[in-house]
């Protein structure tokens, strides 16, 4: 047992120490504050060698025998849970050959001169001003969706495509070949094969099930959407430059008003605060600005992610995150609101995993994507929730919106339900496809005509990719073969808010929604799957239907359920005075500067921030 501590021990220490040093130099290249992408693939690389170690698989397995022959008792149970956990995350990295280890070096190095030549790629477009200007895939997307003059629209589309294109003339088909190379010395089909087993332990044929299913029960709906899309405005909406800005419809665009960016900070902290959610001392940066040089999406790391010493007791997660707002763009509060959502359920999740390894808390195997996105999923859903709107939407006069205006933004949502949600079945259909091409199949042109056909196939729209290669999971290894864990999230979090309201009547500003979750979601972190995750809360295996039930209903019966919700939240939810504390040390950056903490109050740090949103500081230094 001494001889299994002390390795235990160590253990926890060697890894913490890499795996801080990879994720703080992320944090840095990815937030645009350096161009050191040398040092952080070499950082990753160090983690994934450490991960593969054979050796440290067999000392952890001899180690875990010797404990649970030993007779029980509170530290040799602990130590078994820990050396537990280091088995599976060994098994699940494990390289198997010299030949191997020397593919996964090459492509982590092709893999980091790739990202610092993306981050020196420029895109331009004609924004709201009508003039042409720089944009990050962000700001494109955005333009895409509320943007009235169709000539502008265009340009982001065109610049999205021409980002496709680049991706695929610099470097990218030759990290698929390479990446199917390295499945296959490891005994794998191909690249998503290996990604899926390792990764989510399931195989292309049971994801396929799932996804076709789903495909097949929202298929009607969907195409009933576009049919109506097309009665009201013509074929020409349809096209990609159209589609998403005439289903934003203007519901959604005279709603903007009521979700002032420079409110977001406090709407999440209060409504997290509300709900009972605890980051239990954890240290949070949050950097929510789009600017040149940062990473295109919204994304959550935690150096350090919570877990207890068994020598020394709690250690608190070190958690960052960020979003890619564009306060002054049309649409950009409530866009800006959903990635802070979305990645502070994370950090809650990443601070909240109670074991006593830090592999327990890192989102490598056995950590599935649908596992670590389901925690973020239920968040995010949050402010579109008509029972959210409805006590905290405000304009800048401080005026609730009125009731007709939530139901006219309830009935649009619901009528392209089903596309929002199939959109997320693209990535994952062309990633099997796009690796189970033969090499000399794929080519810049093949492999954009097939994310047209499958983006005609499923979403209906003719002479579009769906941008698939402009989004960076795809592209980047560590989150190729992952966007599949963003569907099945979905329908974890609709099943999730099913339970919740059965069980506790209301879900917005419910204080038992937080312990609730930490408990039985949070707390054992990768050791259980999510199928039993969701056991433990819901007592269901996870399915497709909730969320499929959800696509299929009418606007109207939208609309009834929102009222019912409305209500009992009403009658049940505490007062919005009511008291609550994260507990945690926040800081809001832009880059390396602070702009907000919580050191004083929370009050005091949404003062800070609106009026740095409401300055001209944050636009002068872009």
């Amino acid at each position: 047992m001494k001889n299994a501590r002390f390795f235990f021990d160590q253990l926890n220490q060697d890894y913490l120490q890499i795996h801080r040093k990879e994720w703080d130099l992320f944090w840095l290249t990815h937030t645009g504050q350096s161009d050191d992408h040398e040092a952080q693939g070499a950082a990753g690389l160090a983690r994934r060698t450490f991960l593969a170690d054979a050796q440290r698989l067999g000392q952890s397995r001899e180690h875990l025998a010797t404990v649970e022959a030993a007779e029980p008792f509170a530290e040799r149970d602990a130590l078994m849970t820990g050396l537990r956990g280091w088995v599976a995350a060994f098994e699940g990295n494990a390289i198997g050959s010299e030949r191997a280890a020397a593919l996964l070096a090459e492509l982590i190095a092709m893999d980091a001169d790739l990202f610092a030549r993306r981050q020196a790629y420029k895109m331009h477009h004609i924004g709201v001003s009508g003039r042409s200007e720089e944009a990050s895939p962000a700001v494109l997307r955005q333009n895409l969706a509320s943007n009235p003059d169709e000539a502008s629209r265009r340009s982001s589309h065109d610049a999205l495509h021409g980002l496709e294109r680049w991706v695929l003339e610099n470097g990218f088909l030759d990290i698929v070949a390479k990446r199917n190379a390295l499945a296959r010395e490891l005994g794998y089909r191909d690249f998503f094969d290996y990604r899926l087993r390792t990764y989510s332990g399931v195989s292309p044929e049971q994801l396929f099930e799932v996804f076709d299913e789903f495909e097949r029960n929202t298929r009607d709906a969907h195409s009933a959407s576009l049919d109506r899309l097309a009665t009201e405005y013509g074929e020409e909406s349809l096209q990609p430059q159209n589609l998403s800005y005439r289903m934003r419809g203007d519901a959604a665009q005279t709603t903007d008003a009521y979700f002032p960016f420079g409110k977001a900070l406090q709407r999440w902290a209060e409504s997290f605060r509300r709900l009972g959610v605890s980051y239990r001392g954890a240290r949070i940066q949050i950097d929510l600005l789009d600017r040149p040089g940062k990473f295109p999406t919204g994304f959550c790391v935690s150096p350090t992610a919570s877990y207890h010493d068994d020598n020394t007791g709690w250690v608190p997660a070190d958690v960052r995150f960020t979003s890619t707002a564009r306060p002054r763009q049309a649409g950009a509060g409530l866009q800006g609101l959903n990635v802070l959502f979305h990645e502070a359920g994370h950090a809650a999740h990443f601070s909240n995993v109670a074991l006593n390894a830090p592999c327990f808390s890192h989102i490598f195997a056995p950590s599935s994507p649908a596992y670590l996105e389901a925690q973020a999923k239920f968040f995010d859903a949050l402010p579109g929730d008509p029972c959210w709107i409805k006590r905290y939407a405000r304009n800048a006069a401080g005026e609730p919106m009125p009731d007709d205006m939530i139901r006219a933004r309830v009935e649009s949502n619901q009528i392209f339900l089903a596309y929002n949600e199939r959109r997320d079945l693209v990535p994952t259909y062309f990633e099997r496809a796009l690796y189970g091409m033969e090499d000399g199949e794929r080519t810049v042109e093949s492999v954009l005509e097939l994310a047209r056909s499958l983006t005609q196939r499923i979403l209906g729209v003719p002479h579009h990719t769906g941008y698939v290669l402009s989004m960076p999971h795809p592209i980047y290894h560590d989150m190729a073969v992952y966007y599949q864990g963003y569907l099945l999230a979905k329908m974890a979090a609709s099943q999730t808010r099913a339970y919740l309201m059965r069980s506790l009547g209301y879900i917005v500003d419910n204080p038992a929604v937080g312990p609730l979750l930490a408990q039985r979601c949070w707390a054992s972190g990768n050791s259980l799957s999510l199928d039993r995750t969701l056991r433990n809360l819901t007592g269901e295996d996870l399915n497709s239907s909730y969320l499929a039930a959800e696509c299929n209903r009418s606007p109207e019966e939208a609309w009834a359920r929102a009222q019912d919700a409305i209500k009992r939240t009403d009658s049940a939810a505490p007062p919005i005075e009511a008291q609550g504390d994260l507990d945690a040390s926040i800081s809001i950056v832009d880059g390396a500067q602070c702009i907000a903490t919580n050191e004083e109050s929370l009050p005091a740090m949404y003062a800070a921030f609106e009026a740095w949103i409401e300055g001209d500081a944050w636009q002068n230094r872009t």
